[in-house]
């Protein structure tokens, strides 16, 4: 894996950069896969964010310990390309621009509440090279001018959640985070991650970090997986 995304690097010193959308020459996402992001409907869940035919404080939807959830669009086409390009093809140069995404759509956290990304265990992350949810986070902490506070660790692995049932995603992240020793537990938190599936992710880290004594914990994503009634 480490040759490989050395190989993609050496490819992009030589080859013009593309579209990790559409593949055509350009910016890491060029402006009309851009203007095809949806924007997510306005009327919905006031808790989560989940598009409903009418306005609700909170709804099914809504990850359990989580007191508020943002994501800047659904994760349809061409979303995924783009995430999948920067989780499995080592686009490092999508994390600016999913992060910049999320800041034209989201609102910031207030002054003096950090971003905390959702961690891998230490060999994944090592594979891959980085943790696309902590690039996320850096990116939005220059825009929002935020710390990053790593107040997360992974202390289990589990396996990969692409395609499991939202029952099985619950299991599998069930006791897999842990606060980050000698953390200072602050008033509030912000999660950040790249993909709001079925919440159970955001959930796992939430009761991590009440358990800890974090009073309120927010989230943040690039996409969600959004259901029909």
């Amino acid at each position: 894996m480490r040759l490989l995304r050395r190989v993609v690097g050496l490819l992009d010193l030589v080859v013009p950069p593309t579209c990790a959308a559409c593949r055509l020459p350009g910016p890491a996402i060029c402006a009309a896969c851009t203007g095809a992001i949806a924007v997510p409907h306005p009327v919905g869940c006031v808790r989560c964010g989940h598009p409903w035919a009418v306005s609700t404080s909170r709804c099914a939807e809504c990850p359990p310990a989580v007191d508020g959830l943002q994501f800047a669009a659904a994760y349809v086409d061409p979303l995924p390309l783009a995430i999948g390009a920067l989780k499995d093809h080592g686009r490092r140069d999508l994390a600016s621009e999913l992060a910049g995404l999320i800041a034209s759509r989201c609102a910031g956290p207030p002054e003096g509440v950090g971003l905390t990304p959702v961690p891998l265990t230490r060999d994944r992350e090592r594979d891959r090279g980085f943790n696309q949810a902590a690039l996320i986070a850096a990116h939005l902490a220059r825009v929002w001018d935020r710390p990053v506070v790593h107040l997360l660790q992974r202390v289990r692995d589990d396996p990969s959640q692409r395609g499991a049932s939202a029952t099985d995603r619950t299991m599998n992240v069930r006791g897999a985070f842990a606060v980050t020793p000698k953390s200072q537990i602050p008033a509030e938190a912000w999660v950040v991650d790249d993909v709001c599936t079925t919440g159970a992710t955001l959930a796992a880290c939430a009761r991590t970090l009440r358990r800890a004594g974090v009073g309120r914990v927010a989230a943040v994503t690039v996409a969600r997986v959004l259901r029909q009634p």
